[in-house]
């Protein structure tokens, strides 16, 4: 794959047509081509390079934040994963031959604002740690959908067997993360917080 994704970079470098704008929220970003399946990899490659950096703050934020016991070890143990994650796409830009850059992606500040007004909104511990939760589920569902576009992509582009490798390790990590706030919401606090309101 690094071979044909050299060869189609060189015939589209997405970074020469590449054009800086401002996303929604007046950020710079740089926009990219996207006229070949390997620009369409990079490019969300970037956008999950982004999301992982950025809920591995989110991660300390809703670890600081919630009370309830296993949630607080959950969102511990799941940043802790999330900063190799990070590590681990570096290294698939590295494969490719690439420098790490990052694609901004709205949803994942969206669920940093949610988890703003959960603080604010809420002076309910209960229902703060119900809604720090269902953000935390939200955004492994983000990861695991990028990740699952990315595999099919790969797979389309023959890609290098250890990118493809690393790429299914944090897959199966997010889906473990999202395994564990599935079953905390099923138990404990979030449960007598539901019988409360019934």
């Amino acid at each position: 794959m690094v071979e044909r994704y050299r060869q189609a970079r060189t015939q589209t470098d997405p970074l020469e047509s590449a054009t800086i704008a401002k996303d929604v929220y007046g950020v710079s970003v740089l926009e990219m081509a996207l006229d070949t399946p390997e620009d369409l990899f990079e490019y969300e490659l970037r956008g999950i390079y982004y999301a992982e950096r950025e809920l591995a703050d989110l991660l300390d934020e809703l670890q600081t934040s919630a009370t309830e016991a296993d949630l607080v070890d959950g969102f511990a143990e799941h940043r802790d994963e999330t900063e190799v994650h990070v590590e681990r796409l570096e290294r698939v830009f590295d494969l490719l031959g690439l420098e790490p850059h990052e694609r901004n992606v709205p949803t994942v500040d969206a669920l940093r604002e949610e988890k703003r007004e959960a603080d604010t909104d809420s002076h309910d511990v209960a229902v703060q740690n119900t809604l720090y939760n269902h953000v935390g589920r939200k955004a492994e569902r983000l990861e695991l959908t990028a990740y699952e576009g990315l595999l099919a992509l790969a797979d389309v582009l023959d890609a290098d067997p250890e990118a493809v490798d690393l790429l299914e390790q944090n897959r199966n990590e997010d889906r473990d993360a999202l395994d564990t706030l599935e079953s905390v919401s099923e138990g404990g606090e979030f449960q007598s917080f539901i019988d409360r309101l019934l």
